[in-house]
């Protein structure tokens, strides 16, 4: 069976990186090495995490991947504005959920699960997608400031 088409039942680091490298974003371990962080070839950036780790130590055999994005709130909009424009890409995009953190933080997150196996191009894939609907929450988000 050919590499990219290589069922993961788990995922690792390694395949986190191999899939990021495989869409063109850069990517390097965050300080605490706990995360990757993550910059997409539009030049947006993200954090990634592996979780749900059998070996929670060395962040291998684990059932899932959370890639997290923050931005922040547009200069001249309200927060009715941003809550607008996150509830626009929440109803209209498929990949990932927009909110605030619990810090006020304006966030876009997807998580990937592996049970019952993924390829990796499946993998690859829905990274991509999410890259492509980033872009998208970007239009959502700052569109007042682009008129």
């Amino acid at each position: 069976m050919a590499q990219d088409s290589e069922t993961l039942a788990t995922f690792s680091r390694d395949n986190l990186k191999a899939a990021l490298t495989a869409i063109g974003a850069t990517h390097e371990d965050s300080r605490t090495g706990k995360s990757v962080n993550v910059i997409f070839g539009g030049g947006l950036k993200a954090n990634a995490v592996t979780t749900a780790c059998q070996d929670e130590e060395n962040k291998s055999e684990c059932y899932g991947t959370s890639i997290l994005a923050t931005f922040g709130k547009p200069e001249a909009a309200s927060e009715s504005d941003v809550r607008n424009a996150i509830n626009e890409y929440s109803y209209r995009e498929n990949f990932g959920r927009a909110y605030f953190n619990p810090e006020g933080e304006i966030s876009v997150r997807i998580y990937i699960i592996s049970d019952g196996g993924i390829s990796r191009v499946n993998y690859e894939r829905q990274i991509s997608l999410w890259e492509e609907s980033l872009k998208d929450f970007v239009s959502y988000l700052y569109k007042e400031n682009e008129e």
